[in-house]
């Protein structure tokens, strides 16, 4: 489970919805799988600059799309619970 905290670690501000999405859904853990795996890929290549280009390339993309899992999750939250209008 440790690519729950990575996730966490980036997305602290998120981390009741990171951790509800990963309980719920396995695309999303799957997705955060991805990039703990590009993550530790990232370390082990910091030593070949081209290598690590294409791996810090990759967790931008995977990152983005841990984005928008929240947004949608958050979209979602807002849409089941309103502001009531006064």
């Amino acid at each position: 489970m440790s690519e729950l905290a990575t996730v966490i670690r980036k997305f602290p501000a998120h981390e009741l919805i990171v951790r509800r999405l990963y309980a719920r859904m396995p695309e999303f853990r799957s997705v955060c799988d991805d990039y703990e795996t590009a993550k530790s890929a990232l370390e082990r290549w910091r030593h070949d600059d081209r290598k690590m280009q294409e791996f810090q390339h990759l967790i931008e993309e995977i990152e983005a799309e841990i984005e928008e899992f929240i947004e949608v999750a958050l979209s979602t939250l807002r849409h089941a619970h309103p502001k009531e209008e006064t």
